[in-house]
C-alpha cells in the first residue's frame, strides 16, 4: 500500500488513525453492538489492544491493507473506521471493511464514506475488483453494499469462528465496470 491519502466529502473525511485516537478505537470497538458483526477480530479488552491495533494500520506502505478513521466534520469527532484487507496486485483486487457508531446510523455516513473510499480503490489502488463479507443477519450492511452496485456471489458456510461458534458470511462484489458512483 502506498502513503495513505487524506479523502474528503460534503460531510466527512477520512484520514489514517493515529495513535491520539486509541481512546476512540477502545471504546468503539468495545461496543457489543458495534462488534456484533465484526467476528474477523477479538473486540479488544485493554486499552493496549487498541493502541496495537491502530500500530497494525499505521504503516500502511508495502502492505495489504489500510484504514481510515471516518471523522463527522460538523464536530471533528471520529464516528468509525473504513478500509481495504487482503490487497492482491496480481489479481487487482481487494476486501473491504467498515463500521460506524450506533449513533450516526441511518444518517448516510457510511455510503458517503465507502463512495469516497471506493473512488480511491478503483482509481488510485487500481483495482478491479472489490469484495465484501457480511453477515447474513446485517441486512443493514448488505442493503448498503447493494445501493452502492455490490452483487451477491453466494454464502461462505461456516467462514468465521469466534469462541467456538462457526458463522456464515455473504460474500459480495463490486467491479470496476460496475462503479456509477
Amino acid at each position: 500500500m502506498d502513503e495513505l491519502s487524506q479523502l474528503e466529502t460534503e460531510r466527512l473525511i477520512l484520514r489514517p488513525l493515529t495513535l491520539e485516537d486509541t481512546d476512540f478505537v477502545f471504546r468503539h470497538f468495545s461496543d457489543p453492538v458495534v462488534a456484533r458483526y465484526l467476528l474477523d477480530e477479538e473486540p479488544p479488552t485493554r486499552r493496549d489492544q487498541a493502541e496495537e491495533l491502530i500500530r497494525f494500520y499505521m504503516d500502511p506502505i508495502g502492505k495489504a491493507y489500510n484504514r481510515w478513521g471516518i471523522v463527522w466534520k460538523a464536530t471533528d469527532a471520529l464516528v468509525g473506521t473504513c478500509g481495504f484487507h487482503w490487497w492482491n496486485r496480481q489479481h487487482f483486487r481487494a476486501q473491504i471493511g467498515y463500521d460506524l457508531g450506533q449513533a450516526h446510523w441511518g444518517q448516510g455516513v457510511m455510503a458517503e464514506a465507502l463512495r469516497a473510499m471506493l473512488c480511491y480503490g478503483f482509481e488510485e489502488m487500481g483495482l478491479n475488483r472489490v469484495d465484501a463479507l457480511v453477515h447474513p443477519e446485517n441486512r443493514r450492511s448488505i442493503g448498503l453494499l447493494e445501493k452502492l452496485g455490490f452483487q451477491r456471489e453466494g454464502l461462505l458456510r461456516e467462514y468465521y469462528n469466534r469462541a467456538g461458534e462457526f458463522f456464515d458470511h455473504m460474500l459480495l462484489s463490486l467491479l470496476r465496470g460496475e462503479w456509477g458512483r
